[in-house]
């Protein structure tokens, strides 16, 4: 999320015809550079402890706002919408057990298949689905792997960290 274009936070909602409110600054500054692909709940709850009066209504109104002008990513389809903030050509693992995900750089030479090359494509991903090292590790030593949560506000920063490690 920390693009020259995006430096002057209060200009860009300008440009977009929003006002700069504290609900916005709050969400946008929670969201700089957290790789952790939070959910509205995850959101809400971080920005919650700086303006306890903010509805998750206006957290999921503006997170939809940010996506639909290409400051953040929205990640749908997963169990519920999560939120990216990395937007450049990236891949996502997800455990599909514990619900945590990771970013993987894009392989090199990946392309739109020659038989989409017409369509007007607007999005493109490359999703893979499996089970994490964490997870597989809890296997392997006879414990029982961790539950999915549907709450994966903690799942998804040590799946980061263990990325970073590796």
């Amino acid at each position: 999320m920390k693009h020259d274009i995006h430096a002057d936070f209060p200009e860009f909602c300008r440009q977009n015809g929003w006002k700069c409110t504290s609900q916005r600054v709050a969400v946008y500054e929670f969201l700089q550079g957290n790789l952790t692909h939070p959910d509205v709940d995850t959101v809400w709850g971080a920005v919650r402890r700086r303006l306890p009066a903010i509805t998750r209504e206006s957290v999921y109104r503006i997170l939809n706002e940010f996506a639909d002008k290409g400051l953040i990513a929205r990640l749908d389809h997963i169990d519920h919408a999560r939120y990216d903030s990395r937007t450049g050509a990236h891949g996502h693992f997800l455990c599909s057990r514990c619900g945590g995900i990771s970013d993987f750089d894009w392989p090199p030479g990946l392309a739109v298949p020659p038989e989409m090359q017409q369509r007007n494509l607007i999005h493109m991903e490359l999703r893979l689905v499996g089970i994490c090292p964490r997870c597989a590790a809890a296997a392997a030593a006879g414990g029982s792997l961790p539950e999915r949560k549907n709450d994966t506000a903690s799942s998804p920063v040590t799946h980061e960290k263990e990325r970073k490690q590796s």
